[in-house]
């Protein structure tokens, strides 16, 4: 893994940024580093433009009361970090120098703290006859050009992703606002190269089936509704930040606030939106449902001091799984009519029910539904104004209906076209994804120079496979040398399990000068998955040339159970079994330690020059498993 060796230097707050890149080559890849708070900078001077040393900075978020405090140095400097992201935040200068001298407070009204940046607030205090308050009207785009910005990001605010257009409600659809982006491919790097944070914690598809979280089932794993601001960064020169090739995701979600608010909402789509023609032609797309019932609600527990906010969401999505139909007899074949006739899947299906008590489901209409409930909790506490600490736990159960997989490995001489060939809905799968994943956090401040940031978090995911039936022998059978029909447990899905579980712990401690501002911090992640995979078939495969060989041997066999000799040949058998000494089923676990350490300077020669120097190491360690 290539990691740099960072240098940047800035010229006031609009000039070009100087970078010198070192390499560092270390092995392994760390799997998430993210931030999630905000930060307040600026200077203060006196009416002569002359720096002012020792002056108070208080800054308050007016929704929930919570304070922020800062000193200016030497250079009258200030900056206050592990700020709530949004606002408005009311930022107050106060002074009383030495021998009773002292200046009027001055106020700064409707600032906004975005994530992962700082934003800049500049204050010129004057004499104590007089009093001036000035309001801030673009706070957010004076973080933009922050002084202590670095590298290319995007944040997207609660009040821009609520009036985002969505169908999905998925991540992609902030993230595209990247100028980088094609959907979740960033910086022309796959998906898979980014790395997703929420409230600081690793939230990535870690296993790699997917992209990201939601990928499993294509749903949101988290609701919109929760989500505060999102920050997507490319190229970050800040050492917290790595593990990622594409970008950053950094993702915080909402916290409660003094006021009591919340929202009921019924979501749904018409099945007017659906096209019934295609080149010209006349289909039936079957019946479409989309519902999503959820709220969210917000409030106090104790004011100014402890906060919750809740989230839960029911959702529906429910649609065809195949648009082809049996044939009624004497139908043309073509289009969505198959060759396969509704009288001969109707006479098997009973036939296995009556003899083997299998149950085949439908033919026709299969429907792919995938249910989703989600819900997230969150809980903020104010210690004091120096300690704050945080918790957020969500919650996600799913799954999609998925049509039985159409591998020639499953059978030799299986030939599937799509008007040749029908099967039941019984022999297709589901794919799970259920998640829970957790974190808390602490952010102190440590007299007037030391501020520190500790995480801690869990999560667990679950992406086997689900069942549609019993557990059953499957068979396809052949018409012509092409598959006609299939029956049985889907050829794949026998114990085809997959779980993984994470666990983190994070730390940034920073040290504050007069003209430098020091972090040093680390990361620890374990993980670990077990992976179940028989391949084909460890129920049993047979192929059959046609419906009639099949009956004669299925009848052969019902006649007598002992027989040694097949009543006809099949066209070909396969079963596989494999195992690991000592298991009931052959489970592959993977164990990886993934730390990271790094250390930062923040060097500020004059007031409007900083140069940034950072160096990061991550190195994987793999278990021998």
């Amino acid at each position: 893994m290539i990691r740099l060796l960072q240098f940047g230097a800035r010229l006031g707050y609009t000039a070009g940024l100087l970078a010198l890149c070192a390499l560092l080559a270390v092995p392994g890849e760390s799997r998430a580093q993210g931030v999630t708070t905000g930060a307040l900078t600026g200077t203060v001077t006196n009416n002569q433009k002359q720096p002012v040393s020792g002056a108070s900075v208080i800054a308050i978020h007016e929704p929930s009361g919570t304070t922020y405090e800062g000193t200016t140095r030497a250079d009258g400097r200030f900056q206050i970090i592990g700020m709530r992201v949004g606002g408005p935040y009311t930022v107050t200068v106060a002074y009383t120098g030495t021998g009773g001298a002292a200046f009027e407070p001055q106020t700064v009204a409707d600032v906004s703290v975005n994530l992962g940046v700082s934003t800049d607030v500049n204050v010129e205090v004057k004499g104590i006859s007089v009093t001036e308050t000035v309001t801030v009207t673009a706070a957010a785009a004076d973080a933009v050009f922050s002084s202590n910005r670095t590298g290319a990001a995007t944040s997207v605010t609660r009040e821009q992703i609520a009036l985002i257009p969505t169908l999905n409600g998925r991540i992609n659809d902030i993230t595209r606002l990247t100028p980088q982006a094609n959907g979740g491919n960033i910086a022309g790097n796959d998906n898979r190269m980014n790395n997703i944070t929420v409230d600081g914690s690793s939230f990535n598809n870690s296993f790699g089936l997917g992209g990201q979280p939601g990928d499993r089932t294509g749903v949101a794993p988290i609701s919109l509704e929760a989500i505060e601001q999102v920050q997507v960064n490319v190229a970050p020169f800040d050492v917290r930040q790595g593990s990622f090739i594409g970008a950053g995701v950094n993702t915080v979600t909402r916290s409660g606030t003094n006021r009591l608010s919340g929202s009921f909402y019924h979501r749904f789509r018409s099945q007017d939106w659906v096209g019934t023609e295609a080149a010209g032609q006349v289909v039936n797309p079957g019946t479409f449902t989309f519902r999503n019932t959820g709220g969210w609600a917000s409030g106090p527990i104790v004011k100014n001091k402890w906060f919750a906010f809740g989230n839960f969401e029911n959702q529906l999505d429910k649609r065809p799984l195949t648009t082809f139909r049996a044939n009624n007899g004497g139908e043309a074949v073509g289009g969505q009519v198959t060759r396969v006739l509704a009288s001969d899947l109707t006479a098997l299906s009973s036939y296995l029910g009556s003899n083997f008590n299998y149950e085949t489901g439908g033919f026709n209409d299969i429907p792919k539904q995938t249910p989703v409930k989600r819900f997230l909790l969150r809980s903020d506490y104010n210690i004091n104004n120096a300690n704050k600490v945080s918790f957020r736990y969500n919650h996600l159960n799913s799954y999609t209906d998925v049509g039985m997989s159409g591998s020639a490995s499953a059978l030799r001489g299986r030939s599937i076209n799509s008007t040749s060939w029908l099967s039941f809905e019984n022999s297709n799968y589901q794919i799970l994804e259920n998640i829970r994943s957790g974190i808390g956090e602490w952010n102190s401040v440590l007299g007037n120079s030391m501020a520190n940031s500790f995480q801690s978090g869990y999560s667990y995911s679950d992406e086997s496979r689900g069942y549609k039936s019993s557990v059953f022998p499957f068979v396809d059978v052949l018409e012509g040398g092409t598959s006609y029909t299939s029956f049985g447990f889907e050829p794949f899905t026998v114990n085809n399990e997959l779980r993984y579980k994470t666990f983190q712990l994070q730390d940034n401690f920073t040290k504050f000068s007069n003209s430098h501002t020091i972090t040093v911090g680390g990361y620890a992640e374990k993980y670990h998955s077990d992976n179940v995979f028989f391949g084909c078939c460890p129920q049993g495969a047979w192929a059959y040339n046609s419906l009639a060989d099949f009956y004669t041997d299925a009848n052969g066999y019902l006649a007598d159970k002992n027989r040694t000799v097949a009543s006809v040949a099949a066209n070909a058998f396969q079963v596989r079994w494999s195992n690991i000494p000592g298991k009931d089923k052959p489970l592959q676990p993977l164990d990886v330690w993934y730390t990271s350490a790094y250390a930062q300077d923040e060097w500020r020669p004059r007031r409007n020059v900083t140069v940034t120097a950072g160096i990061r190491a991550d190195m994987s360690s793999f278990k021998n498993t």
